[in-house]
Order: structure tokens, then sequence, then C-alpha cells
């Protein structure tokens, strides 16, 4: 997968707002529910070995719990369009890498913290891959002997589509996207698009910014629309307000206050209209027009 579909997972999943979605959402461990995510924070990995410096699409979390214990995230995102059969091994490795930079920062501690492996893995392979370490290692000697490791896979295609969209939060969002076919999500539009509307902007701007990235040419034009009905209420906030900014500068008089006040509707009308007759002429369905602008059908399909 090239670099920037890379870069685009690993800006959402380094948000807190994403993350937790993806922890509440997909993680069902008891912990989950102990993690304070107003104090997660992202390890900073400079401190750590050369050679793990280099791993490749991981993130780290630190996310503290309410007991004041602290469980550290590892996130390996997987691009490969392969199935790796020695994931379980790579997992264990990259671990331990991680605490060896925790030793030779802190050399004697009483103890290690507790390290979660999670995998994300978005290919269309189903992932067959063992799970556990010891699936790997001849089984000659006892089991006492053999390192007990598994990671947690979280693979976009083991869910069902309505599985996905009920869980009605951005995490779910990216794999219902990633595990779908353009004519499928077609049909979703509004489900991301309400999505959307009860998110932070800044996360909202990260996934729209990763589904023009993840498409690439030629994007699906079902991607502008949900950029343009994301972007449509607070155009027309913006133009309305600026209308009656511009009535107070000219200093009306008192007595033509009734006049204002139809002109601000007036204004509010044509910009309403202009918005339909732009995604009229995007082909965005008329029913969708109609929630977003408020007009009516009829109005709409004169225009």
């Amino acid at each position: 997968m090239p670099d920037h579909h890379d870069r685009g997972y690993k800006a959402l999943f380094s948000n807190q707002r994403f993350m937790e979605q993806l922890v509440t959402s997909f993680i069902h461990e008891d912990w989950v529910a102990h993690v304070d995510f107003s104090r997660a924070s992202l390890v900073d990995k400079s401190y750590v070995t050369r050679q793990f410096k280099k791993l490749e699409s991981d993130l780290i979390w630190k996310l503290p719990l309410t007991d004041e214990g602290t469980v550290y995230l590892y996130l390996l995102i997987e691009f490969q369009s392969s199935v790796d059969h020695w994931m379980a091994y790579r997992m264990l490795r990259y671990v331990l890498e991680f605490y060896g930079g925790l030793l030779k920062a802190k050399p004697k501690p009483e103890r290690l913290p507790a390290v979660f492996p999670l995998l994300v893995y978005n290919g269309d392979p189903r992932w067959t891959a063992p799970e556990q370490f010891a699936t790997l290692v001849d089984q000659r000697i006892a089991a006492d002997y053999i390192p007990h490791f598994r990671y947690y896979k979280l693979a976009a295609n083991d869910f069902a589509p309505d599985q996905l969209e009920a869980m009605h939060n951005l995490a779910s969002a990216l794999f219902l996207v990633d595990s779908s076919t353009v004519d499928e999500i077609q049909s979703r539009i509004r489900g991301i698009v309400s999505i959307l509307e009860k998110e932070q902007p800044e996360v909202v701007t990260e996934f729209i910014r990763w589904l023009y990235a993840h498409f690439e040419d030629p994007v699906p034009q079902w991607v502008d629309e949900i950029r343009t009905l994301k972007e449509v209420p607070t155009m027309l906030a913006t133009a309305i307000k600026k209308k009656e900014q511009e009535w107070f500068k000219e200093g009306l008089m008192e007595g033509r206050i009734e006049g204002r006040n139809e002109g601000i509707a007036l204004g509010e009308e044509k910009n309403r209209r202009e918005t339909a007759r732009r995604m009229k002429a995007r082909g965005i369905e008329i029913d969708i027009i109609a929630e977003v602008t408020g007009l009516s059908r009829e109005e709409i399909e004169e225009l």
C-alpha cells in the first residue's frame, strides 16, 4: 500500500478521539472499561533502539487506568495484501524491543508494564495467520518452556457492513469503507454523514482527507457528496450571519427593521436555492438536497 495510505491511517489512529472509538468498539477486554482516555498520550519512541525506530506503521499509546495502573497499546497497522504467517513472531519481537527501550530508560524497574499488542489488518484475503506465538514453535518440549504470547487481531473484513454501520462512529466507518465496494458504500452515505456531524472538526478533516487518499483517481462522486453535505450547514450559517452583519453595518433606521428582516429572509432563501442548484448539478439525490437545504422536492425540481 502506498505511503500516503500509511500516513493517512497513522494520522487517524494518532487522534485521541479516534483511538478511543477503536478501543471501546473493537477490543472486548475487561481493562478497557477502566481506561481514562482523557489522560491518554502517544509515546515518544525517540529513546528506543535505532532498529525499533524503523518499524513499520506502528503507534504506541499510553493509557492510564482509573486505578492508577497503565496499559500500553501497541498498535500495528498491516497494509500488506497477503497474510504474514509470522506475525506472532514479529509482534513478540516488537513488544520485546519496546520493553528493551523502557529498561534502557529506567534500568531497574520493579516490574514491566502491561503491553496490549493490537493488529489492525485491512487486506482483502481473510487473516489466517496464527495469533499465538507457540503455534509457530515445534512442540517437542513442554509448553512451559515456550513463550506464551498472542496478539489481538482486528481485521476489517471480519465484520459485516450492517454491523459496522450500527456501531455509528468514525472507527467503524473507516473499516466500513475499507471492506466494502464503491457500490456498497453508495447506499450508506447518509449514515457516514450523520457520524461526521457529531465529530470534532479536526478528526473529520483527517477522515475526509483519508477518503481522498484511499480512492485516489478517480475519486467516487459520493466522496465529494460527503464533503459537500458536511460543509453545507456551516456554509449556510456563515452566509446568513454575513448578511446580517452587512445590514447592521449599513446602520438602518429603526423604522426599517421590518424591511431588514425581510431582506435577511430573502438572502437566506437565495443562499439555500444556490446551494441546492449546485448540489443538483453534481447529481446529488433530491432527497438529500432537501434534507440539507430545507427546500421542498418541488422547489428543487424547478431549479
